[in-house]
């Protein structure tokens, strides 16, 4: 009895040691993220994908930068999120996003043309939310086709911009149509976090508009997916602003979620955020 005893400690104290020798937990935050989407690309243009996100202490892109036109670009202000990514001419889009340990701002939602809905909803649209004062995103703010080294006239040489977004208008008689916005945004979070509305709601002092946001963060890579419906019946619109969490698996399978279009003007400006869309502004008007 004592023989087996001591065997058995010993063999404890075996796997104990080979435990310790054993190779370290790896970190997956700590590692850059395989991503892929699928985008029309009438043009067929290819080639390494810059993905932007704003450094610290810069003023965002998203507010203000065209009423601004500056000169030229602050490139500074930017930051490459996408390590190997590229664009084939069949409008795939494969690569890897960097660490969130890397991403330089990580508290940038409100930068998100729809961010307000989740960080501030409007009265009679509470939240239900886990981590609620952990809940922090960064987001991509543009997607451009360049090499990161071709220039003309001190700006970038960019032969392509990744818009992912859509737009369809579908017209009915009198004068009625419904307008439907679709737009997508790569986000990264260091911590887990949810926020939801507990399906739609009606802001107090908009009856005129219905919110809907249900968004399931992990730490680490997603999308965000947002959907605005504007519908005129001839005489009134009413809008429905939805919000959404999809994960990079989810985006993988949607099929096509936007375009890229070949620049006609300054070349990071298609980077800065679109204006708002109706929904929204009649919330913050």
């Amino acid at each position: 009895m004592r023989a087996t005893r001591r065997l058995a400690c010993a063999l404890a104290a075996l796997v104990l040691a080979l435990g310790a020798c054993g190779p370290e937990a790896i970190d997956p935050l700590g590692q850059p993220t395989d991503f892929s989407f699928e985008v029309a690309n009438p043009d067929e243009i290819a080639g390494p994908v810059f993905g932007a996100m704003v450094v610290p202490f810069e003023p965002s892109p998203m507010f203000g930068v065209r009423k601004l036109a500056p000169a030229s670009i602050n490139l500074d202000a930017f930051v490459d999120v996408m390590a190997d990514t590229d664009l084939a001419s069949d409008g795939q889009v494969s690569g890897s996003l960097i660490t969130v340990y890397d991403v330089p701002r990580i508290n940038e939602g409100l930068g998100l043309e729809f961010g307000w809905l989740t960080f501030f909803p409007p009265e009679g649209c509470p939240m239900t939310a886990t981590n609620a004062l952990e809940a922090a995103i960064a987001p991509i703010i543009g997607l451009a086709v360049w090499d990161g080294e071709s220039y003309v006239d001190d700006e970038p040489d960019i032969d392509g911009v990744i818009l992912l977004e859509s737009e369809e208008r579908v017209d009915g008689v009198g004068g009625a149509y419904t307008d439907t916005f679709v737009g997508y945004v790569p986000v990264a979070s260091r911590t887990a976090w949810s926020a939801t509305t507990d399906g739609p709601c009606v802001p107090d002092d908009a009856p005129d508009v219905i919110v809907d946001v249900d968004l399931e963060i992990a730490a680490g890579w997603q999308f965000l997916r947002y959907t605005s419906v504007e519908s005129f019946d001839g005489l009134t619109s009413t809008y429905r602003d939805e919000v959404v969490s999809l994960t990079l698996e989810q985006v993988a399978a949607a099929g096509v979620i936007g375009e890229t279009i070949v620049p006609d003007m300054t070349p990071l400006a298609p980077l800065a955020a679109r204006p708002a869309r109706p929904g929204l502004s009649t919330l913050f008007r």
